[in-house]
C-alpha cells in the first residue's frame, strides 16, 4: 500500500472516527447534561411555585393572627360594644381584600354572657359576601355539648393555628340553606394566660387557587396544589378539585408512597407516563410550610417530555448537519494536502533511513524551496544532521578523553545534546569522586602505618602525625592536643604535637577542660569549622610577616562516645568536604591508638606496680615464715615444759596421798 493510499485510509478514516465519535459523544452529552439542566429548572420551578405560594398563605395566616390579637381584647367589652367592633373589624378586613369569602369567628359563651355557665356552647358569627354587599349572621351552637370529631373543638383544645382541609360547610346566609367550598387560616383566640376564648378564620374558595395552576415557560406544563391529608386543593382538570392525590392516574403506577410524602413534607422528582398529557412527564413536587403550622402543604410542577426535549432536539439535529458539512470539508482539505505530503515525505524518509543506518553524509541535505510546513520539515531534518554530526564529533573527543571539550546544546530541549553533557559532567564527577576516595584511602593507609609505628611512644607519635597531616592536607599549621588525665583532680588539655611551615615546632601548653575553642569542640563532641576567625585566636608568621588565615577546623579525637583530644588546623583555603570527611575517619582512628596507648601504659605502670607488690609480698611471707618457725619452738617449748609441770603436780599428789594414808 502507497503512502498515500495509508494516508488517505488511516489518516482520513482514523479522523473520520474520532470526529464522528467525539462529535456523537458531544452531542448526546450535551443533550443529556440539557436534560438534567432542563429536571433542574423545573425543580426550581416547584421550589419557587412553592415559595409563592407559601408567601401568599403566609400572608392569610398572619392576617388571621393579627385579627385574633386584636379580637381577644373584646371579649370583657359590653355586648354592643364588642359586636360593633368586630363587625367592624370584620368587615374592613373583607373590603380590604376582596378575595375573602367571609370572616368568621365563634366566642365561647361562658365568656361572653354571664348567665351561660356550661363549659361547651359557643356563638357563631359570619362576615360574607353576598351580591357584592358585606353581610353577617350569627347563631349559637354546640349548646348541647361540643361535637368532639369537629373542627372547632380540635382547635380549641390544641390552640394552634391551621389552614384548614378544603372542606363544605353551611351557607353564611342561615336562611339560604345552600353549602360553600373553601379551605380557612385559623387561629384559637387566647387570652394572656392561655385559655382559649373562642376560634376565629377566613375562609377563601377553591377558585381563588386555581390561579396557581399555570407555570411560565412551558405552554403544556401546569402546577397542582395538595394540603396536608393528599386532598387536591387546586388543578389544571377542575374534576379533580378536593379529591384526593389516588385519583391521578398515574398514582398507582408510582413506586413509593405518594399521600405519605405529601403529609411529611418531603420534596421528590420523578418521571411518569402522563394519560392527560399523552406523553412522559417529569414531576417535581416541593413541600409548602404554612404560617406556624406542623402541616405542610405540597405544589407539584408536571411537564411534558416533549417541552423539555424539544429545544434540546432541534439543537441536536442542527449539530449533526453541521458535523457532516464538517466532515465533508475535512475529507476535501485532507485530500488536498495528501500529494503535496507524499512526495516530500517519501524524501524524507529516505534521508530518515540514512541516518538511522548511521550515514550521516553532509552531501545529502534536503533542498529546502519553500517556507511552508513541508519546508520546513525539511529544514529541520537538515538541522537534525547538523546536530548529530556536532554530537557525534563530540562523542567521539569525549571516548578519547578530552572531558574539556566544548559543546552548545541547540535548545534547553535538546534532549540528546543534553544527556552528552550530563555524561560528560558524570564522568567527570566520577572522575573527580575517584581521585577523592583515592585520596582517602591513600591517606587512611599513610595514616594507618604511622599510628602503627610508634604507637608505644604518644609524644612522637603525636609530632609525627601532625607534621605529615599539614603537609597532606596542605594546610598552614596544625595542633595535635590530648586530654592529661595523670591526674583525676586536675584534668587539663595539652598540646602534644604542633607544626608550621614545614618547620618542627614543639610547645609547652596547658589548656584547661572549658577554655577555648578546643575544649568546647571536645565538650560538644563534634567538629568545629570556622569560616571568619575570631580576632587575634592565631597568626601566620613567616618571613615577610604576619597573616590572619580564613579558616580554622577542630576535630575532636573520639571512640565509643569518649573523647580523649582534639586536631586544629589553620589554612588560608576552604577545606573541602571530603577532607572533613576523611579527617573525621582519621580522628576515630587516632583516637583508638591514643586509647590503646593510654591503656598500654596503664598496664605497664601496673605491671611495674604488681611487681613491686608482689616482691613486698614475698618478704613479708619470709619474715612470717621466720614468725612462725620461732612460734613454733616457744610453743613446743611450752608443751615440754607443761608436761614437766604435769609430772611434778602429779608426783606431789602421790606424795601427799602417802602421807594422808
Amino acid at each position: 500500500m502507497t503512502i498515500k493510499k495509508k494516508m488517505m485510509f488511516f489518516i482520513l478514516g482514523l479522523t473520520v472516527v474520532i470526529y464522528s465519535i467525539t462529535i456523537g459523544y458531544t452531542i448526546y452529552s450535551l443533550r443529556d447534561e440539557a436534560i438534567e439542566e432542563a429536571k433542574k429548572l423545573a425543580d426550581t420551578y416547584a421550589s419557587d411555585k412553592a415559595n409563592d405560594i407559601k408567601a401568599k398563605l403566609d400572608e392569610d395566616m398572619a392576617i388571621t393572627r393579627a385579627m385574633t390579637l386584636i379580637m381577644q381584647d373584646y371579649v370583657d367589652l359590653p355586648t354592643d360594644q364588642r359586636e360593633k367592633m368586630q363587625f367592624q373589624l370584620m368587615k374592613s378586613i373583607l373590603e380590604q381584600y376582596p378575595k375573602y369569602e367571609a370572616v368568621w369567628m365563634s366566642w365561647q359563651l361562658e365568656y361572653i354572657d354571664s348567665a351561660w355557665t356550661k363549659e361547651y356552647g359557643r356563638l357563631s358569627i359570619n362576615c360574607y359576601w353576598d351580591n357584592g354587599t358585606i353581610k353577617t349572621s350569627q347563631e349559637r351552637k354546640d349548646l348541647n355539648g361540643f361535637v368532639l370529631d369537629g373542627l372547632y373543638y380540635r382547635l380549641l383544645t390544641e390552640k394552634v393555628e391551621v389552614l384548614t382541609e378544603p372542606y363544605e360547610f353551611d351557607s353564611y346566609d342561615i336562611n339560604s340553606g345552600g353549602t360553600l367550598l373553601a379551605v380557612s387560616p385559623t387561629k384559637t383566640l387566647l387570652d394572656d394566660d392561655g385559655t382559649a376564648l373562642g376560634v376565629m378564620g377566613i375562609d377563601m374558595s377553591l377558585e381563588e387557587y386555581s390561579k396557581m395552576t399555570t407555570i411560565e415557560g412551558y405552554e403544556h406544563g401546569y402546577a397542582f396544589l395538595a394540603s396536608n391529608n393528599g386532598t387536591i386543593v387546586a388543578h389544571k382538570n377542575p374534576e379533580y378539585s378536593n379529591k384526593p392525590l389516588t385519583v391521578l392516574d398515574y398514582y398507582d403506577d408510582l413506586d413509593f408512597n405518594l399521600m405519605e410524602l405529601v403529609q411529611t413534607g418531603g420534596k421528590k422528582s420523578f418521571t411518569i407516563y402522563s394519560e392527560e398529557l399523552q406523553d412522559d412527564a417529569y414531576v417535581s413536587i416541593a413541600p409548602i410550610p404554612v404560617g406556624r403550622s406542623d402541616a405542610p402543604w405540597s405544589v407539584g410542577i408536571i411537564v411534558p417530555y416533549a417541552e423539555i426535549t424539544g429545544t434540546i432536539n432541534t439543537t441536536f439535529w442542527f449539530m449533526i448537519v453541521v458535523a457532516i458539512v464538517g466532515l465533508t470539508l475535512l475529507t476535501f482539505v485532507i485530500l488536498r494536502i495528501s500529494n503535496d505530503i507524499v512526495s516530500s515525505l517519501e524524501k524524507t524518509s529516505a534521508l530518515l533511513k540514512d541516518i538511522a543506518r548511521g550515514d550521516i553524509n553532509m552531501s545529502n541535505k534536503l533542498d529546502v524551496n519553500s517556507k511552508n510546513r513541508l519546508g520546513q520539515m525539511s529544514s529541520s531534518v537538515n538541522t537534525l544532521m547538523d546536530e548529530l554530526n556536532k554530537k557525534a564529533t563530540f562523542s567521539k573527543l569525549i571516548g578519547e578523553g578530552n572531558l574539556d571539550a566544548d559543546f552548545e546544546v541547540s535548545s534547553e530541549d535538546d534532549v540528546l545534546g543534553n544527556s552528552l553533557l550530563e555524561m560528560r559532567n558524570s564522568l567527570k564527577h566520577a572522575k573527580s569522586e575517584e581521585e577523592k576516595r583515592r585520596w582517602t584511602n591513600e591517606g587512611l593507609a599513610k595514616f594507618a602505618d604511622i599510628l602503627q609505628s610508634d604507637s608505644e611512644n604518644l609524644d612522637a607519635l603525636c609530632s609525627k602525625i601532625i607534621s605529615n597531616l599539614v603537609s597532606y592536607t596542605k594546610v598552614i599549621q596544625g595542633g595535635i592536643f590530648l586530654i592529661n588525665d595523670d591526674d583525676p583532680s586536675d584534668k587539663f588539655i595539652q598540646l602534644k604535637g604542633a607544626y608550621a611551615y614545614e618547620r618542627k615546632k614543639w610547645m609547652d601548653k596547658r589548656i584547661e577542660m572549658d577554655e577555648g575553642l578546643v575544649a568546647q569542640s571536645m565538650k560538644e563532641q563534634s567538629y568545629i569549622y570556622l569560616k571568619e576567625v575570631p580576632q587575634d585566636y592565631v597568626n601566620i608568621t613567616s618571613g615577610l610577616g604576619e597573616a590572619k588565615p580564613n579558616v580554622i577546623l577542630i576535630m575532636p579525637l573520639m571512640l565509643n562516645g569518649e573523647v580523649f583530644g582534639a586536631i586544629e588546623l589553620v589554612s588560608f583555603n576552604e577545606i573541602p568536604t571530603y577532607q572533613i570527611e576523611f579527617l573525621q575517619k582519621l580522628a576515630e582512628n587516632i583516637a583508638s591508638t591514643v586509647s590503646s596507648a593510654k591503656i598500654n601504659n596503664t598496664t605497664k605502670k601496673l605491671l611495674e606496680q604488681s611487681k613491686i607488690q608482689a616482691e613486698d609480698l614475698q618478704s613479708q611471707e619470709e619474715e612470717m615464715r621466720q614468725n612462725m618457725e620461732e612460734l613454733q619452738a616457744t610453743q613446743e617449748e611450752m608443751i615440754r615444759k607443761e608436761k614437766e609441770y604435769v609430772s611434778k603436780i602429779e608426783e606431789l599428789e602421790r606424795k601427799l596421798g602417802n602421807q594422808k594414808k
